[in-house]
């Protein structure tokens, strides 16, 4: 059996990370991951910068976004993962 290290769930300086979308890119593959993916909060402004990040590192890369939704008062936030970050809906949020 195939296992593959991914991280499919990662936010950056972009939402409410620490890192930048290239730090994370450097410490996904310095952990061993093989796919990575960043999921901003409600933001797709750090994909292209991701995506560039992890080809320069020899990551495979899967672009992501985690959207919040609210509805009867309650709040969840839902990860998007292989979404177009050119999407003009899914930019203007």
């Amino acid at each position: 059996m195939h296992s593959l290290n991914a991280d499919l769930h990662c936010h950056s300086t972009v939402s409410d990370g620490t890192l930048s979308p290239e730090q994370l890119a450097q410490r996904a593959k310095a952990c061993g991951v093989a796919l990575w993916a960043l999921t901003d909060h409600d933001e797709v402004a750090g994909q292209h910068r991701a995506a560039a990040a992890a080809r320069a590192v020899g990551l495979d890369y899967l672009c992501g976004v985690e959207i919040s939704v609210t509805f009867a008062e309650q709040t969840v936030h839902i990860v998007g993962l292989g979404i177009d970050p050119d999407d003009e809906a899914l930019c203007r949020g």
